[in-house]
């Protein structure tokens, strides 16, 4: 799991946010909440990393929920934002998820909807940070794979003594200055 996951609930309605806040806060995360889009997309611009889900409401008033998200995905692309709303429709959650909404529940919705609606966001995030992981580890062997070599070039090169490497097939594979002086040829013959 992510450690230490912090949401940010942007709700403009204050029962939504503290129901909210207490079922996650029951979870062990952090919640911050925010009573209109203006309010949470400062909170997310003032400190992007913070924040590992959103709960976004798509109606409020002044900026909606859609208006929010499209300018999250600028500003915070890995934060997964959980679209929640009073007035679900197909076109809506479709609409969402094609701005980048990770999910979508629709209002009311129950406590322990909530936590996996959550809880599956927050597996996904420690899977992406996983796979960052794997990937940087695999490209760090691979960084030391080709310093290796070239260590074992430098040494195989400066030997006096002759080394010839062939392949399965005869074929010279690697060889060193003694060998080419030794057999009077060129590295390219």
């Amino acid at each position: 799991m992510v450690e230490n996951p912090t949401l940010i609930v942007i709700d403009d309605e204050a029962i939504m946010r503290d129901g909210s806040s207490r079922i996650l806060t029951k979870e062990n995360l952090a919640v911050v909440t925010a009573e209109n889009g203006e309010a949470g997309l400062e909170l997310v611009k003032a400190a992007p990393e913070k924040f590992d889900i959103m709960l976004l409401d798509l109606t409020m008033p002044g900026m909606s929920g859609m208006e929010v998200l499209e300018q999250v995905r600028e500003i915070a692309p890995f934060l997964l934002v959980i679209v929640v709303t009073g007035y679900a429709t197909v076109d809506t959650a479709v609409e969402a998820m094609k701005k980048g909404a990770y999910d979508f529940i629709p209002k009311p919705f129950t406590p322990d909807q909530l936590r996996i609606v959550v809880h599956r966001a927050l597996e996904k995030k420690a899977l992406e940070e996983e796979t960052k992981r794997l990937r940087e580890e695999a490209r760090k062997s691979l960084r030391d794979v080709a310093e290796e070599k070239s260590k074992t070039h430098t040494i195989i090169n400066s030997m006096t003594d002759g080394v010839l490497v062939v392949d399965k097939e005869g074929v010279m594979a690697l060889l060193n200055p003694a060998v080419t002086r030794f057999l009077s040829i060129s590295a390219e013959e």
